[in-house]
């Protein structure tokens, strides 16, 4: 038994309330007997209330279920009746919009699409596995087989959106004619060039096969592709092991040429190192025998006025003293004997017949 505003009464009003809880005794204590005067309206009018606020909502709810949708910012929609199947021509973008009963939006998106070929879990397909060209290198192999991983954005155009439905249906519907179209686009593109282009004009290949996706899906989707990437190219390993090799000898020989220039200019360095010291030889050959023939004459004149002056200076020496050539020739020999260093001999004549004796200086 709770309070005594949960519990109902017969006749429902607070008098008949009061009088329940005079019967009920003394045994339930000053609990019953604190009880709160009724607010003004009574449990009538909170009831009535209640019940048209429940209805009220049950309306909004019902009329926002049936009468308003709501799309994304970057939604198109195009309204389509339910029972009926027919679609409205104007193409609505974004917002709250106020509808018919059974009608319903056909959800397109706004934004770019991209559709992705390759091992990803992620992509809507697999790598497209397509040829090359003919190689003119071998005209017989009718070109390599490739698997191309590959990205593409397109867009919706709002002025030819109900083309596109038309067409092709639904969004999903739409989106796997435009894979189809597009694998099938990358794989004739992919014919018109030769291996080596995909790694030596992969730029060119991408915005050719970017032309070509565009043309094909305006011309059967009614929608513009924007952005092609090429992921990755995939070619055989036996011809990926060629290739590799191929380049490796090639950069090979790029090496050995540089390697042979370098060889050409340290040779060229040791040539002129060569000629250079050749005509330093020479150079320093000339300046020797120069200087000796210099100095050969320089001493040759130094003896010869050493010896005029000698000359000269014992002439006048003779004049002077009066001497006579015997004198001079004694007095030159005196003159070495002074002049000369160790011991000597020397002989002095004696008497006639007698044999004078070596004296020793």
């Amino acid at each position: 038994r709770g309070p005594w505003w949960h519990r109902r009464t017969s006749g429902g009003t607070a008098a008949a309330m009061h009088a329940s809880l005079l019967e009920g005794g003394e045994s339930d204590g000053a609990r019953r007997r604190q009880w709160l005067p009724r607010l003004r309206g009574g449990d009538d009018e909170l009831g009535c209330c209640s019940v048209c606020a429940l209805f009220l909502c049950l309306m909004v709810f019902l009329f926002t279920a049936n009468f308003v949708s709501v799309l994304e910012p970057n939604e198109y929609g195009l309204l389509r009746n339910s029972i009926s199947g027919a679609v409205q021509v104007d193409v609505v973008r974004g917002g709250l919009h106020v509808t018919g009963p059974f009608e319903s939006f056909l959800r397109f998106p706004a934004a770019l699409v991209t559709l992705q070929f390759s091992a990803s879990h992620k992509a809507d397909r697999a790598a497209v596995a397509t040829r090359t060209g003919a190689d003119p290198q071998d005209p017989d192999s009718g070109g390599q087989p490739i698997k191309i991983s590959c990205a593409l954005q397109f867009q919706f155009i709002k002025e030819t959106l109900n083309e596109v439905y038309y067409s092709l249906g639904t969004y999903e519907a739409a989106k796997q004619r435009y894979v189809l179209l597009s694998a099938n686009v990358v794989g004739n593109t992919a014919q018109d060039f030769i291996p080596t282009d995909f790694w030596m004009r992969r730029d060119v290949i991408a915005s050719q096969m970017l032309y070509e996706i565009n043309r094909t899906l305006w011309r059967s989707g009614r929608v513009m592709a924007k952005h092609f990437e090429i992921l990755r190219v995939d070619f055989a390993d036996s011809y990926e092991q060629t290739i590799t090799q191929i380049q490796v000898a090639e950069q090979q020989k790029v090496v050995n040429e540089y390697d042979q220039q370098v060889q050409t200019v340290v040779q060229s360095i040791e040539v002129m190192r060569s000629e250079n010291n050749a005509t330093i030889a020479n150079i320093s050959a000339g300046a020797s025998a120069t200087s000796k023939e210099i100095c050969g004459r320089a001493r040759r004149d130094a003896f010869n006025l050493k010896q005029g002056m000698k000359a000269e200076k014992y002439a006048q020496l003779r004049n002077r003293l009066g001497l006579t050539t015997d004198q001079m020739g004694e007095f030159f020999r005196i003159q070495v004997l002074q002049q000369s260093r160790g011991k000597m001999v020397v002989g002095i004549p004696g008497q006639a017949g007698t044999r004078a004796p070596k004296q020793e200086l």
